[in-house]
This record gives structure tokens, C-alpha cells and sequence, in this order.
């Protein structure tokens, strides 16, 4: 009996040992000068005693044998990323980065428990740490400028388990659409911005602290390159302390939205053209960028005199490899079919020397290879895998999705789409399948809940070993199942009504290239099938039938079951304040957006109402249905101003009109702080006004490139 009991009691105090010796508060990083003196390794280690330090209210020392919890680091074989290297792979060019798979392992050792970490590079140790924090111990960096920092008394782990953990790309990192004038656009774009640089480096933090390698901006027309260069050589500098590969946006002559361009006015000669490329790009190169994104085109929609654009090519890719920088460029996706002002040579923007890469772009909340993804005249967005598989076999080829879209589409309006969760998690798997090397985010601006998406697809970018869903990352948030549940239910609900049944074709806010007269029309976003201003006007009775049918019917429906869904989270709470913070930006984004449903659905059926007054020959009522539009609006406002006070960075910069350097003189989210185009579609109704310049907001010529 005695032994047996002595047994049982032995087994008890190994299981519980840890808990027990935690009592004395201690954690030891243990790892070698070279590790402590290599600044990306340095940095990592600091910040993460640091955190651990709040989390563990508890001693965090480095080397100190006789903790409790070891983290023991090995010294890394793989050289560090410096410079640019060219290696061949399948015959493809591509550019180094260190491999950063790891592997920890736990055990339990003469009463401590020891953590030992494989890998194989500085910055795959440097990824581990946080990893460990982010994945296994309760933190969580979903922010910039906001951290989820846990408290514990004991530590959070078994002491015996392995966790191997892989990249799911080489390069991996997010492109801030500074050409936008959202969150970080004037500290990255002006050297006198107050408390700038420390704005990037926040920002460059979040990118280490979620595995991520890879940053690149608009630089824009607008800055003095003189004097901001050596603003960006600080900001280059830091990167590359943190393990970031540093990039650049720009162009060879793009002229729409103040792009920064390799020459301005062209000079009467080829070879004038290229001494001022060139001496722009020796300029550049004193902040030391490893990645020049360069524009070839002059908009979007142009393609250019190909064969003197390859010729200009030829001389920055000779620049490239003298300078051991790598030049990539983007696809966009108008098809070459849809271009204007094609000249004779080659009009593909892809049939370029191997050693330039390519990102595949692709836009909004849909998927590469959906079936349906009515954006910028094409039926879906298959032409780009298409490419993106020829490409892969010529040249370095990487992903190039968005994670929101400004302009008239999600953030501005606003709405929280969900479906950008389960798109780009069902892109970053294919990608993965495909063997692609890199996946850049384009980002444009974290609130609104907008941060969930671009942590998600940071976090995505790795295998932890875990079954993924779109809402993933909520679960490390949020405990309760309930409140994951709600928001998964939503998200079905946008993507069975919004992207489906394209809803979205009615809830997006008209842009300039929607109103203007047919012959300039260029669609971008999803667009109703009828002009609202023939609707008003023109329409017959079968097309306000159909109108009924396939708009304000299922707007009204997708209104009232999201109300359903979020009627039971709203009895949700949780005790923890910056959870319960979080929680209520997810409401506060997904109602507003149910709102937005409603508001379309009351706007449409004035206009029904106003056009069959015309054909019965009666007076109008639409005016009723035009007030409940106004009353919607006015409950959005509420969620709106109550919104404003938690914004993360300055209210005025971020909602208020300002000169700034891009070609929109306000913030991202002025046209949310009055749900400018809210009203102004009621006023167009009101007032039978449906040009572009009615109630506009956008400076067209200076957009354009043709004013200032």
C-alpha cells in the first residue's frame, strides 16, 4: 500500500513541480555573445525579456543558469541577409533570405524546465521568440500600436512537448498604400512629421514580432528627395537591424496620384532619360533599399511604348546587379485587351529579363481563382493564376493580394468585410501549394477592425501546426466559442449576400469612373447593372422589377439576419477591458456595415418609387423612404463618433481635411466621420443630380496627375 501510495504522490509532485518552483519567478535567455551582439537577435531578445517581464511580473535574465525556465538559443549557421545575393533556383533567379524554420523543444531538468530551440539563422531565432510568446504563451501582437500583454503566476506550459514550426514563404511582409493618405503616410513621407521615425519603428516592431521580413511604401512626387533621404536612411538602417528586408515603391514615369518618378518631364533624348534615371537611383540607393517595386506604366489602364520602356529596363537592371539591389515589379489586373494607349512593341509588362521579379495583383476581398470577382472589367481573376503560372517558370514570383480597398469600397465607407478572412487564408494555402516565394500584403489602414485582417494573414504566413479557419486568430483573442460562432455566422452571411448574390454591386459607394459620361466609363469596384441616374430617369417597369429582386429584397433580408446574429453577441461580454475593447470595434464594424445594407435598401426603393410615380402618372412618396434613409444614417453616426474616440493614432490626421503629400488633401477615414457618401447618395436622389463633380470630394486632376 505504502509504496504504492509513495508512487502516486511521486507522480504528483513531477506533474506539479513546475508550479511549485514558480514560486520563484525566474527565466533565463540563454545564448552566446555572437547571438547577444548580432543586432537582430539583440533587439529580438531585448524586447521579448521585456514582455516577459510584464506578463510574469518576474525576473528575466540573460544567462543565468540557475532559473527556472532555461530558453536555450543555439548559434546559427546560416549567414545573416545583408545584401542582395543572386542565387539560381530551378534555374529561376530569386533573391536570399536565410531559411527561418524552427523547432522547440521542452523538458524537464534537474527541477527546471528547459527550453531548446533549433534553427538555422539569426532571424529564424529571432521569429522563434516571438513565435513562442505570440502561439504559446498568451501574447498577442495584433497591433501597431496595441498588444494583448497576458498575466500569469504560473507558467503556461507542459513541461515536455515538441513544436516544429515552418515558413510557409521565404518572403513574407505587407506594403503600406502610402499613395492613400492613411495611418503612417506622412511619418513615412516627411522627415519633419512629429515622433515620425518612432511611428516606423512601431510599426517595423509589429512586423518582427509577427514573423514578418518584408516593407515597402509609396514613396511619392511630393517629398523633397534631398532632404528626406536621409530620413529613410534611418528607417532602412532600423529594418535591417529588426531582420527587414526594406523596399520601395516607385516608378519610371507614372503621373497618377503623385508617384514618385525615376524622371519627371522626359527629356528630348534616350540618353538625357537615362542620366536622370540613373541619378535618381544613385540618390535613392544612399538609404540602401534591397528592393526597388518599380512602375513601368503611367496609370493603371495605359500600357506605354513597350519596346522604349524594355530599354530603360535594361539600364536599371545593369544598376541592379552593380548595386546588388533587387527589382521587381507589379501585374496588374486589366487584362492588356482593356489597356488604352498601347504602342507598337511589347505590351505585356511581364515579358521582362528573369531577373526582375513579379507580384500578381490581385484586388479587394476576392480570391484568385473564385469563380466570380466582377472588379476592373473582368468576370473573375483567373487570368492572374493563369499568369502567375507562367510566370513562376521565367522568373522570382510573388503574391500580391490587398487586405482592404480604400477608395469607395470598405474602410471609407464604412464596412467590416469579413470575407477578406476566408480569401486570402484560401489564397496563402494555394500560393503555399504552388510553391510560391513570396506574399506581400497590400494594406490600406488598420481600423474598423481592418487590423484582424492583416494579423490574420501575418500569422497565416506560417505553419504552426494547426488546423486553420478564417477566424482563427479570434480564437486567441476571444475565449468564449459564442463570440467566435457570432462572428463566423456573419461572415457566412457576407459571403452568401455580398459576394454571392452580389450585394456588393449595391453597398459599395460610386467612384468618379462610375458617373462620368459612358464613352470615360472604367469600372474598378462591383457596379450595379443599371446607372442609378437611368434607374431614376429611364427605367421601364421590368428592370425596377428586377431591381426589387435582386437588390432591395435580398439587401433588406441580409440586413435582418445580420441584425439576428448580432443581437446574440451583443449579449457577449468579457471582464478583461482591452478584450471587451476589441469586441466592441468587431460590433461596432459589423452593425455599421448591416446599417450600410439598410440605408442602400431604402435609397433603391426611393428611386423605384420615384420612376413609378413617372409611369403610373401619380405623385411621388419616395421622399418617405428617403427620410429612413436619413435616420439610418443618423444611427451609423453614433456608431461612428463613438468609434472616432478609440481610434489608435491622431484623430485629426486620420478623419479632418489637411494638406498633406498625397493627392487626397484629408485623412483616410474624413469621408466616415460624416458618412460623406452616405448623404451624398440621398442628395443625389433628392436633388435628380448624379455627375461625378456632385458633392465630390476628389480633386480629379490632381488624382489624375494633370493638376496640383
Amino acid at each position: 500500500m505504502y509504496p504504492k501510495l509513495f508512487l502516486k504522490l511521486s507522480y504528483f509532485l513531477v506533474l506539479f513541480l513546475p508550479l511549485i518552483v514558480w514560486s520563484n519567478r525566474s527565466i533565463s535567455i540563454n545564448a552566446s555573445s555572437k547571438i547577444l551582439e548580432e543586432s537582430v537577435t539583440q533587439l529580438a531578445i531585448q524586447d521579448v525579456q521585456n514582455l516577459l517581464e510584464k506578463a510574469c511580473n518576474c525576473s528575466v535574465k540573460i544567462n543565468d543558469e540557475k532559473a527556472d525556465i532555461q530558453l536555450n538559443l543555439p548559434l546559427p549557421q546560416a549567414p545573416l541577409f545583408d545584401k542582395i545575393q543572386h542565387q539560381e533556383k530551378d534555374q529561376v533567379p530569386y533573391f536570399y533570405y536565410p531559411s527561418t524554420h524552427f523547432q522547440w523543444s521542452s523538458k524537464l531538468k534537474n527541477e527546471q524546465i528547459h527550453l531548446d530551440l533549433i534553427g538555422d539563422s539569426y532571424e529564424g531565432i529571432a521569429a522563434a521568440l516571438y513565435a513562442l510568446l505570440q502561439e504559446k504563451l498568451g501574447f498577442r501582437f495584433y497591433h501597431p500600436r496595441k498588444t494583448i500583454i497576458p498575466e500569469w503566476t504560473t507558467w503556461q506550459l507542459p513541461n515536455e512537448w515538441t513544436w516544429l514550426v515552418k515558413e510557409r514563404f521565404v518572403k513574407r511582409g505587407f506594403h503600406l498604400h502610402t499613395m492613400h493618405p492613411i495611418e503612417l503616410t506622412e511619418a513615412l513621407l516627411d522627415q519633419d512629421f512629429p515622433d515620425g521615425l518612432a511611428m516606423v519603428k512601431e510599426y517595423i516592431d509589429w512586423l518582427a514580432r509577427n514573423g514578418q521580413n518584408y516593407f515597402e511604401f509609396n514613396l511619392l512626387n511630393s517629398v523633397d528627395i534631398n532632404e528626406w533621404i536621409s530620413y529613410a536612411q534611418k528607417m532602412v538602417e532600423y529594418g535591417h537591424q529588426r531582420g527587414v528586408i526594406m523596399g520601395l515603391d516607385i516608378s519610371l514615369h507614372m503621373i497618377q496620384q503623385k508617384a514618385f518618378m525615376l524622371y519627371k518631364n522626359p527629356p528630348a533624348s534616350f540618353k538625357s532619360k537615362t542620366k536622370q534615371v540613373l541619378n535618381t537611383l544613385d540618390l535613392l540607393a544612399k538609404a540602401d533599399w534591397d528592393v526597388y517595386n518599380i512602375e513601368l506604366s503611367s496609370t493603371e489602364y495605359t500600357a506605354g511604348n513597350a519596346s522604349r520602356r524594355e530599354k530603360l529596363q535594361e539600364v536599371i537592371l545593369s544598376w541592379a546587379r552593380d548595386n546588388q539591389t533587387k527589382i521587381m515589379g507589379r501585374a496588374h489586373v486589366v487584362k492588356h485587351g482593356d489597356a488604352v494607349l498601347n504602342y507598337k512593341g511589347n505590351q505585356s509588362d511581364n515579358q521582362l529579363d528573369s531577373e526582375r521579379g513579379v507580384m500578381i495583383h490581385t484586388v479587394m476581398f476576392y480570391e484568385i481563382a473564385e469563380e466570380k470577382a466582377p472588379v476592373y472589367g473582368n468576370e473573375n481573376l483567373r487570368h492572374m493564376l493563369d499568369l502567375m503560372d507562367k510566370e513562376q517558370t521565367q522568373r522570382e514570383t510573388w503574391y500580391f493580394p490587398e487586405s482592404a480597398y480604400w477608395v469607395t469600397f470598405d474602410n471609407s465607407v464604412p464596412m467590416l468585410l469579413l470575407p477578406y478572412l476566408s480569401a486570402r487564408l484560401n489564397d496563402i494555402l494555394l500560393m503555399e501549394q504552388k510553391g510560391i516565394t513570396g506574399h506581400l500584403t497590400f494594406s490600406s489602414g488598420w481600423e474598423w477592425s481592418y487590423w484582424l485582417i492583416d494579423w490574420s494573414i501575418a500569422r497565416w504566413s506560417w505553419d504552426y501546426g494547426k488546423k486553420l479557419n478564417p477566424t482563427e486568430s479570434l480564437e486567441l483573442i476571444f475565449e468564449d466559442k459564442n463570440a467566435v460562432n457570432g462572428v463566423n455566422e456573419v461572415l457566412s452571411l457576407q459571403n452568401e449576400y455580398l459576394k454571392d448574390q452580389e450585394l456588393m454591386r449595391y453597398i459599395v459607394a460610386q467612384t468618379v469612373t462610375d458617373e462620368v459620361p459612358k464613352m470615360f466609363i472604367r469600372e474598378f469596384h462591383p457596379r450595379p447593372r443599371w446607372r442609378y441616374k437611368d434607374l431614376f430617369r429611364k427605367a421601364n417597369q421590368v428592370i425596377l422589377d428586377s431591381l426589387q429582386n435582386e437588390a432591395i429584397e435580398p439587401l433588406q433580408q441580409f440586413y435582418e439576419a445580420n441584425e439576428k446574429v448580432l443581437k446574440k453577441m451583443w449579449d457577449i461580454s468579457f471582464d478583461e477591458k482591452q478584450q471587451q475593447a476589441l469586441w466592441e470595434e468587431l460590433q461596432d464594424g459589423l452593425r455599421i456595415t448591416g446599417l450600410r445594407a439598410k440605408h442602400r435598401h431604402h435609397c433603391l426603393n426611393a428611386i423605384v418609387e420615384h420612376r413609378k410615380s413617372k409611369l403610373e402618372k401619380r405623385n411621388s412618396n419616395h421622399l418617405k423612404d428617403l427620410n429612413k434613409a436619413a435616420n439610418i444614417r443618423q444611427q451609423a453616426l453614433k456608431i461612428v463618433k463613438n468609434r472616432e474616440a478609440q481610434y489608435a493614432y491622431d484623430i485629426p490626421l486620420l478623419t479632418t481635411q489637411r494638406v498633406g503629400h498625397t493627392a487626397y488633401h484629408f485623412g483616410y477615414l474624413y469621408p466616415v466621420s460624416n458618412l460623406h457618401f452616405w448623404e451624398r447618395e440621398e442628395g443625389q436622389i433628392q436633388d435628380n443630380r448624379w455627375g461625378f463633380g456632385y458633392k465630390s470630394i476628389w480633386h480629379v486632376r490632381r488624382i489624375i496627375g494633370l493638376g496640383k
